[in-house]
C-alpha cells in the first residue's frame, strides 16, 4: 500500500535492512524510540539517495545509516551487532523488486549521554547500490 504504486528501490532497501534486523531478533526501529526502550536496540535512520542516470537506464546508490545502542558497559555487543548486520545486508542481495550490493561500509563508536544514562553509540553507514 504507499500513495504511489512505483516500486521505489530505496525505500525497498530500507525496509529489507528493517526486516533483515528484526530477523536477527534486535529490538529495530525506524524512529528513536523513548526512555522505556531497553538496551541494546537498533535504528535504520538516516538515508540519501544518489540517482546515476545512463543511456539505457537509471542506476542509484543509497547510503543508509543504522545506529546501535547499547549501555556503556555493553561496547562489545554494539560492535557485535554491527558485524551481524553489516554481513547478513551484505549477504543479501534482493528486495521484492530490485537486486542491490553493499559496495561500502563504514562504522563508528560514539559515547552518548543524550539520556542522561551513559550509552555506547554505534553507527553503521553502508552504501548499497541498485542493480
Amino acid at each position: 500500500g504507499g500513495l504511489s504504486s512505483m516500486n521505489n528501490p530505496y525505500e525497498e532497501i530500507y525496509q529489507k535492512i528493517m526486516e533483515l534486523s528484526k530477523a536477527k531478533g534486535y529490538a529495530t526501529f525506524d524512529y528513536l524510540p523513548d526512555d522505556e526502550q531497553g538496551y541494546p536496540f537498533v535504528f535504520v535512520g538516516e538515508q540519501d539517495n544518489t540517482d546515476q542516470y545512463t543511456k539505457g537506464r537509471t542506476l542509484g546508490s543509497t547510503d543508509i545509516q543504522v545506529h546501535v545502542y547499547a549501555e556503556f558497559d555493553h561496547r562489545s555487543d554494539v560492535t557485535a551487532i554491527m558485524n551481524d548486520l553489516l554481513a547478513v545486508v551484505v549477504s543479501n542481495h534482493e528486495t521484492p523488486h530490485f537486486r542491490y550490493q553493499v559496495v561500502n561500509s563504514t562504522s563508528k563508536m560514539l559515547g552518548d549521554q543524550s539520556t542522561g544514562i551513559d550509552l555506547w553509540h554505534g553507527l553503521l553507514t553502508l552504501t548499497i547500490q541498485y542493480l
